[in-house]
C-alpha cells in the first residue's frame, strides 16, 4: 500500500492510485450522489446490499467502506462484523438515519471507524474520510520503513504465523534483553543466523557490532587466528598483526555458526573466553579483555557429539545457557503461504517486475512438499520462478516442476507426522499417484494399469486431488 496524502491522494510511489471507497446503500440515488461527491479524491465502487459488499472486500480489496445500517437481507451491523473478519484493516463508516447514541456505540464496539447520521454535510463526510486516510498514511509509512530496514539486511525479516514460531519469537524477545549465551539448533535452512541477528538487534547490544563466523568454512589451521587474531611473525605468512573476530565484536555479539565443527583444541580456548572474557592473539602473551555475547548455532546433535567425544561437555553447557530450537518448515506448513507471498514481493521488486500472483492450487502443492532445505530452499525456488516467469503472469500449478510433487523424502514416515488420518491418507494417495504418473511419463492408461485401477478411477482421483501434468 502506497502512502496517502491528507486529501486522500496517494504518492507517486504507487502509480498515483487513489484510495478505494466502497459505497453500500440500497437506494440508487444515494449511491450515485456519493459517487459524484467523492469522485475527485477517491476511486469508488457501489453496491446495493451487504452480500455484494462482502464479496467486493474479499475479491477486490478496498480502503474504506461507507455502509448504510438498514439494508435488505443482511443488515449493516451484521455486515460490519463479516467485513472486519474478511479484512481487519478496512475502515468502515456506518451511515444511518437514526441519531441513536446507543446504536452508534454498538457500531463502534463492533469495529466501525465512525458513525454518521443522515442527512449529513459533505464536508463532515470528507473530514471523516480524510482522518482515516491520514491513519492509513501513518500505517503505510510504518510498513514502508519496516520494509526498508528489511531490504538493507541481507537476511530480510522473519516471517511466520505458526504457533511453533510464535513460541520461538517469545523466547527471542525475552532473551534479547539479557547478555546470556544462546545456542540455536535446527536443520539447515531454518534461519538460525536470522534469529541470531534478530536477538542482537532487539537487545541492549543492538547498536554494537554483530560479527558472524561460519566455523565450517574456515580451515582448521586458520581458525584460531580468525577468531582471536595474531601478531606479526606468529607463523609463516603472518606478515602483519591481524585483529580477530572476537576483538571486532567487543561490546556486541559474535555468532558462531556450525560451532560443532570447531577442533577440540580450539574448543578449550573458546571455553576460557566464555569463562574469563579474555584471550591472547596467536603469538602473544598479552591478554585482551572483551565484553561480548556469544550466540552459537548448529544443525548437528551436540549431545551426541559430546557422547562420541567430538565436543567438550563443559563447552556445550556454556553455550547452551538459553537453547532455541527452530522447527523445520515441514512442521510449520501454515507459514508457507505467507513466506511465498513475502519472497514473491521481494524478488519481483529486486528484478523490477510487477508482483506476481500465485494460484491457490500452486500454494497447496507447495504446502504438500517436504522442503528438506527448509526456508532457504523455498526462497531459492521462488526466486527461480520469478526469473523464469513472464511479466504479469500468475503462477499456477503447471509452473511447478514434477519434483515439487514427489521426492524420495516423501516416502519417509516422518513426513506424515502431525497429520490426522484423513489428511495423511489423502497425501499418501496423492504422492502414490504422482509417483506412478512420473514413472510412466504421465501416461494415464499405463499408470492406472500399474496401480491396478480403472483409467476412469485414476482420472477421477486426479481431479479430486488436483493433480495436473506440469508444463515442463
Amino acid at each position: 500500500m502506497g502512502m496517502l496524502l491528507s486529501d486522500g491522494r496517494r504518492k507517486a510511489d504507487d502509480n498515483m492510485r487513489r484510495p478505494v471507497v466502497l459505497i453500500v446503500d440500497d437506494e440508487e440515488p444515494i449511491r450515485k450522489t456519493l459517487t459524484l461527491l467523492l469522485d475527485e479524491h477517491y476511486e469508488t465502487i457501489s453496491v446495493p446490499d451487504a452480500m455484494q459488499a462482502i464479496d467486493v472486500v474479499r475479491t477486490k480489496g478496498v480502503d474504506i467502506v461507507l455502509m448504510d445500517i438498514n439494508l435488505p437481507g443482511m443488515d449493516g451491523m451484521e455486515a460490519l462484523v463479516k467485513i472486519r473478519e474478511v479484512d481487519p484493516d478496512v475502515g468502515v463508516v456506518m451511515l444511518s438515519a437514526s441519531d441513536s447514541a446507543k446504536q452508534a456505540v454498538i457500531a463502534l464496539k463492533k469495529g466501525a471507524y465512525d458513525y454518521i447520521t443522515k442527512p449529513f454535510e459533505y464536508d463532515d463526510l470528507l473530514s471523516t474520510l480524510t482522518r482515516y486516510a491520514d491513519r492509513l498514511n501513518l500505517k503505510s509509512e510504518v510498513d514502508f520503513l519496516k520494509e526498508e530496514l528489511s531490504s538493507k539486511s541481507p537476511h530480510g525479516m522473519i516471517v511466520s504465523r505458526s504457533p511453533a514460531m510464535n513460541r520461538v519469537f517469545d523466547l527471542m524477545q525475552r532473551v534479547a534483553q539479557t547478555s546470556s549465551n544462546v545456542l540455536i539448533t535446527g536443520e539447515s535452512g531454518t534461519g538460525k543466523e536470522l534469529v541470531a541477528r534478530a536477538i542482537h538487534s532487539m537487545g541492549v547490544r543492538g547498536n554494537k557490532p554483530f560479527v558472524a563466523v561460519n566455523c565450517g568454512a574456515v580451515p582448521a589451521e586458520l581458525m584460531e587466528s580468525e577468531l582471536f587474531g595474531h601478531e606479526k611473525g606468529a607463523f609463516t605468512g603472518a606478515y602483519a598483526r591481524k585483529i580477530g573476530r572476537f576483538e571486532y565484536a567487543h561490546g556486541g555479539t559474535i555468532f558462531l555458526d556450525e560451532v560443532a565443527t570447531l577442533p577440540l583444541a580450539l574448543q578449550v580456548k573458546l571455553l576460557r573466553v566464555l569463562q574469563e572474557k579474555t584471550f591472547e592473539r596467536v603469538g602473544s602473551n598479552s591478554p585482551i579483555t572483551v565484553d561480548i555475547r556469544v550466540i552459537a548455532a548448529t544443525n548437528i546433535d551436540l549431545e551426541r557429539e559430546v557422547r562420541n567425544g567430538n565436543f567438550r561437555e563443559d563447552l556445550y553447557y556454556r553455550l547452551k545457557v538459553v537453547p532455541i530450537e527452530l522447527p523445520p518448515l515441514r512442521e510449520r506448513k501454515a507459514d508457507i503461504p505467507v513466506l511465498v507471498s513475502h519472497f514473491l514481493q521481494r524478488h519481483c521488486r529486486n528484478l523490477g517486475r510487477p508482483v506476481l500472483k500465485i494460484s491457490k492450487e500452486a500454494v497447496d502443492s507447495l504446502m504438500s512438499y517436504s522442503w528438506p532445505g527448509n526456508i532457504r530452499e523455498l526462497e531459492n525456488f521462488i526466486e527461480r520462478l520469478v526469473v523464469l516467469a513472464r511479466n504479469g503472469e500468475e503462477l499456477t500449478i503447471e509452473d511447478l516442476p514434477v519434483g515439487m510433487f514427489y521426492s524420495d523424502a516423501d516416502d519417509d514416515e516422518s513426513s506424515f507426522e502431525g497429520e490426522d488420518y484423513r489428511e495423511a491418507l489423502s497425501n499418501f494417495e496423492r504422492r502414490l499417484i504422482i509417483k506412478e504418473l512420473v514413472r510412466t511419463n504421465w501416461n494415464r492408461v499405463e499408470a492406472a494399469r500399474r496401480m491396478h485401477m480403472h483409467r476412469n478411477t485414476l482420472l477421477m482421483k486426479m481431479k479430486e486431488l488436483n493433480i495436473k501434468e506440469p508444463r515442463h
